[in-house]
């Protein structure tokens, strides 16, 4: 089959991505990716072909959220909606464009993108017959910001849930839901015939979801949907060498692995500072940091002498290692720390980090913090927690089991295949088992 796969322009979409890729390719499928110019080298190292997003579509997130710092002083929910307001939609048209100009070139069996890829709604709402198959992966939670998967607040009430629920309504659900279907509007497409924070899984083909239903709140019933848990996805190549001082390492210490990702890392003393002082005192620990690409010299405190900062590590390597990872909540970094059955302190509200940690929490395998910026010992006390006992660790365990129980390569492979011949796949329900 031949197969183009769209991503934007953001490590955390495109990495996993990039991993299906590698299997479709080991397989013998032809495969185009089509994302952000800065990751070519990155795409064809990977040994799969590469053409640009138009340049409009092409906007690095963490310059843009840089460009804009009155997002910091908006609660979660406003920067929910300003994020999906300003960064991807006005994006939207773009990447429809530059989606069939691909397919012009690259008359593609199927077009396999990531949730968060609105490109392909203008195919999605026009007639099947003149498309190919869409598959949509879903790189973090199952309807983001829907509220349909949130946990509840330990202690929180009735009457303060369905407040919650109402406030989600009025400043984010109802506003986006009118803002797309204008821009959809303009393109000749829409309205979306489904609430707008659930069309990338009801919309599509098939949905592909990169985890497991252990870390997935229930919500409404996705046994009739087109949802199909997958397990961990491998990551690409190799893109990040080993620091020097990993073969140093004192090996009667604990490893405890601080990061806070690619795109919430412009304040590195939020969680990476505050992590290095909480832990400095810790005789048995070792403080491993990624900076996520910032220099070292943006760590805004004093490094300790138990803490070794590299701006990038290879996950595959490290995480099977690692006693504790403390993060801001990436959902890739969480799955894959699950994966290799190590707990997890979370401390996020950006992006998709607060639904993320909640869901963590929910499932056993670590501890929300519930802020940005944890309070002074928090971070330790909270890793200490986890470290001192057995229930963490024991629960992270049993997650990774879970992911070990997918055959992923072999689950993509005979989902993609039934998908592209509907008459070997279960009976969907469509929109319809949505409601």
């Amino acid at each position: 089959m031949e197969i183009l796969i769209p991503t934007t322009a953001i490590p955390g979409h495109l990495n996993p991505l990039l991993g299906l890729a590698g299997i479709l390719v080991k397989h013998g499928h032809d495969v185009l990716v089509q994302t952000g110019n800065g990751f070519k080298p990155m795409v064809e190292a990977a040994g799969i072909s590469f053409i640009p997003l138009l340049p409009e579509a092409d906007v690095e997130v963490a310059r843009f959220f840089a460009k804009h710092p009155e997002t910091h002083e908006k609660n979660p929910l406003e920067r929910t909606r300003f994020g999906l307001e300003n960064y991807f939609l006005p994006q939207l048209p773009a990447p429809a464009t530059g989606l069939e100009r691909a397919l012009h070139d690259f008359p593609a069996d199927v077009i396999l993108t990531e949730s968060m890829f609105y490109g392909t709604l203008p195919l999605l709402l026009g007639r099947r017959q003149n498309r190919p198959t869409i598959v949509h992966a879903g790189i973090t939670l199952l309807d983001l910001f829907s509220g349909k998967h949130v946990p509840p607040i330990p202690g929180e009430s009735a009457e303060e849930l369905e407040k919650a629920r109402g406030e989600r309504e009025v400043v984010v659900l109802r506003p986006l839901q009118a803002a797309f279907d204008k821009t959809l509007e303009t393109l000749g497409c829409g309205p979306l015939p489904c609430p707008v924070l659930e069309c990338m899984s009801t919309l599509p083909d098939l949905y592909l979801y990169l985890g497991i239903q252990g870390l997935q709140c229930p919500g409404h019933s996705v046994s009739f949907s087109k949802v199909r848990y997958i397990g961990n996805i491998p990551p690409p190549p190799r893109q990040h060498p080993l620091p020097d001082w990993w073969q140093k390492l004192d090996k009667t210490k604990r490893l405890v692995l601080v990061t806070q990702g690619t795109v919430a890392n412009l304040n590195l003393g939020q969680l990476i500072g505050l992590a290095l002082q909480d832990l400095s005192e810790e005789k048995d620990l070792l403080v491993l940091v990624t900076t996520g690409g910032q220099p070292a010299e943006a760590i805004p405190v004093d490094i300790p002498p138990n803490a070794r900062i590299a701006p990038f590590l290879p996950y595959e390597q490290v995480l099977p290692k690692i006693d504790l990872l403390i993060t801001n909540g990436g959902y890739g970094t969480v799955n894959m720390a699950l994966a290799q059955g190590v707990p997890i302190v979370c401390a996020g509200l950006t992006e998709d980090k607060e639904e993320v940690s909640a869901n963590l929490q929910w499932s056993g395998g670590g501890i929300d913090l519930r802020t940005n910026e944890p309070s002074p010992k928090a971070v330790r006390t909270a890793a200490r927690k986890i470290l001192d006992s057995s229930v963490y660790r024991g629960r992270a365990k049993e997650l990774a089991q879970k992911f070990a129980s997918h055959d992923t390569e072999a689950e993509l492979l005979a989902l993609l295949k039934a998908c592209v011949q509907p008459a070997d796949l279960p009976t969907n329900r469509g929109v319809e088992a949505y409601a």
